[in-house]
């Protein structure tokens, strides 16, 4: 029963977070904070890995993901295992720049990107460029997959 109890919490809460969302008339959407600090800590108890969209308001490929990507329903249910940052480069140049998630016209790598991280802050993967619903759940299983690798 230990074993089965973190799921059942998160079947829990998902099916609560959807009854709210319906009861409120909002649209279900993923659920961003914007700092990593603060992701590093809420990661560590449920033991969870961290995905970071770093982005701009002016990204054209970044409003995409927005638009069709970060909406759909089978990434957001995908995105409640994995505590979900999301950096403006613009508004957080130093925390682009510490995570290699700048723009390239700030001599980054490029966005949008996403970067997977451990709750004890390891790289678990990190990817460039504009990912439809169907890459970016492959993408997210796969960070998931290293993750569940990479143990305690």
């Amino acid at each position: 029963m230990k074993c089965l109890r973190p799921y059942l919490t998160t079947v829990l809460l998902s099916i609560l977070l959807l009854n709210c969302n319906r009861l409120t008339n909002k649209t279900p959407s993923i659920h961003w904070i914007h700092s990593i600090d603060s992701a590093l800590v809420i990661a560590k108890q449920p033991r969870k890995p961290i995905m970071v969209d770093f982005m701009a308001e002016w990204c054209p490929p970044c409003q995409s993901m927005e638009d069709s990507t970060f909406n759909q329903p089978n990434v957001i249910v995908k995105s409640e295992k994995f505590v979900t940052v999301r950096i403006d480069v613009d508004k957080q140049p130093d925390v682009a720049v510490a995570y290699n998630g700048n723009a390239r016209k700030y001599g980054g790598v490029g966005i949008p990107n996403m970067l997977f991280l451990s709750p004890d802050n390891r790289v678990i993967k990190h990817v460039i460029g504009y990912h439809n619903a169907d890459k970016l759940i492959a993408v997210m299983d796969s960070a998931m997959t290293i993750f569940s690798d990479m143990g305690s």
